[in-house]
């Protein structure tokens, strides 16, 4: 309400003898409005300043009175939230701080939330990440030992986006301007933890951030920590490249253990992956990817844990549905053994990849169960299953093994076409079908809040 009134006082200041003059144009007031904003030093939002230069123009064109007109303006515009940058370089937050959702918070650079420090966003808040590029891109880190509790709700939840989204609070969640397509306009959230990662020495860099920071380490034994919560986040519009195959996706997470809980977790428009998981226990369930530029889902160093229930849903530049690959643990004391299961894949008309199905590489171990493509183009393949560790049909995890039940491939294509040549068992875990199952895949009704499944 300071903003409001003081906007308020100014403005009437400025105007008092505009019904006056009728020599003042549109541009004319445009330009006195913002300059009244920053000679009061008032965060400048496009919401006010629209509403206010229109309801004088309207005051001009028609002859009423301009005063009142400002005053009803700025009246519309009082619950209008105030923005709050937080400005360049590394920002770290080492004890507790709390995301409002009566504001828009701009993330500019690296925010940090390091070992101790707490991160908490309300339900409904919308987050606006800079513009950065490379090594200068805006990410958000939890770091190892800090957490984060961003608990949105299916009726409000937690956005990240871009500096040029025109989203506000007004927009119940659907940008003004922003098209899922719109890719790579800053960084990521990134989770690091303390939980095992199969590397030798068991730790790692996250990839994405310039190495040299204690903050952009992960990995270590306790495989039940717990970094907080992620639920009902959509992460919009992500995903750079620091340098070569060293990329941040809509979503990371380094050695998180299984106590944080992520769910409702929707992904849209990464230039990279939409999630990749990089050892680590913590179970992911009810996501959403759309519109990713590498992989829907990758897997790295020996991932333990879950995800269930997701939808992905490819475009032409996608190159698969699933990357994963096995521990980087040369010991193969830490060996993964993660569970993939009750996923829907859509396909795309448009796509240039024919292999997109999937690539199970590099000793994966786990388990993949109930799996639906659907929509793919005729043709449409595995890219490959690592015939080292590859189990045939099963339905549980076990060391060294990467077993594979219940895919369907809702195509006309022989199952033959889509099998790589060295795997001669497949139809005993997979089948094509003319149409979908029923009960099989994700169970799409519980992300109906998403832009996606809505």
């Amino acid at each position: 309400m300071k903003k409001i009134y003081y906007l308020f006082i100014v403005t009437l200041f400025m105007f008092s003898s505009c019904s006056k003059d009728d020599g003042l144009t549109s541009a004319d007031v445009t330009t006195a409005v913002n300059a009244a904003l920053a000679a009061a030093n008032i965060p400048t939002t496009a919401e006010i300043s629209s509403a206010v230069t229109t309801a004088v123009n309207a005051a001009m064109a028609s002859g009423t009175d301009i005063d009142q007109a400002i005053a009803d303006a700025l009246a519309a515009q009082a619950a209008a939230p105030e923005t709050v940058g937080i400005e360049g370089g590394v920002t770290i937050i080492e004890t507790s701080a709390t995301w409002t959702n009566d504001r828009i918070w701009i993330m500019n650079g690296k925010v940090v939330v390091r070992n101790g420090g707490v991160l908490n966003i309300e339900a409904g808040t919308i987050i606006k990440a800079g513009s950065g590029t490379g090594a200068d891109a805006s990410v958000l880190v939890i770091a190892k030992g800090g957490q984060i509790n961003a608990i949105g709700t299916a009726t409000a939840p937690i956005i990240f986006t871009d500096i040029g989204d025109n989203i506000s609070y007004a927009d119940n969640g659907v940008s003004p301007n922003r098209q899922p397509s719109d890719m790579g306009l800053w960084g990521s959230v990134v989770v690091l933890g303390n939980a095992s990662v199969g590397e030798d020495g068991g730790y790692d860099d996250i990839e994405g951030i310039a190495d040299g920071f204690d903050w952009t380490k992960y990995g270590g034994s306790n495989d039940t920590e717990s970094s907080g919560r992620i639920e009902y986040v959509s992460i919009r519009h992500s995903g750079q490249t620091l340098t070569g195959d060293n990329e941040l996706q809509g979503l990371t997470l380094g050695g998180v253990g299984s106590g944080t809980v992520v769910n409702h977790v929707e992904i849209i428009g990464s230039q990279d992956d939409g999630i990749e998981i990089f050892g680590g226990s913590v179970n992911v369930s009810n996501l959403v990817i759309h519109f990713n530029g590498d992989d829907a889902i990758d897997l790295d160093e020996g991932y333990k844990g879950t995800i269930s229930n997701a939808v992905i849903a490819l475009t032409a530049s996608t190159d698969g549905a699933f990357e994963i690959d096995g521990t980087e643990d040369s010991s193969g004391t830490i060996d993964g053994q993660y569970t993939l299961q009750n996923v829907t894949v859509y396909g795309s008309a448009t796509q240039e990849d024919t292999s997109q199905y999937g690539n199970w590489k590099s000793d994966a171990t786990g388990l993949n169960q109930n799996i639906v493509y659907k929509s793919f183009n005729s043709g449409t393949t595995i890219a490959g299953i690592d015939a080292d560790t590859y189990g045939g049909q099963g339905t549980a995890t076990a060391a060294s093994k990467n077993f594979f039940n219940n895919f369907d491939f809702v195509t006309a294509d022989a199952l033959s076409t889509i099998m790589p040549t060295a795997i001669t068992d497949g139809a005993t875990w997979a089948e094509t079908v003319t149409t979908q199952v029923a009960s099989t895949g994700a169970d799409e009704s519980v992300l109906s809040w998403t832009l996606f499944v809505d």
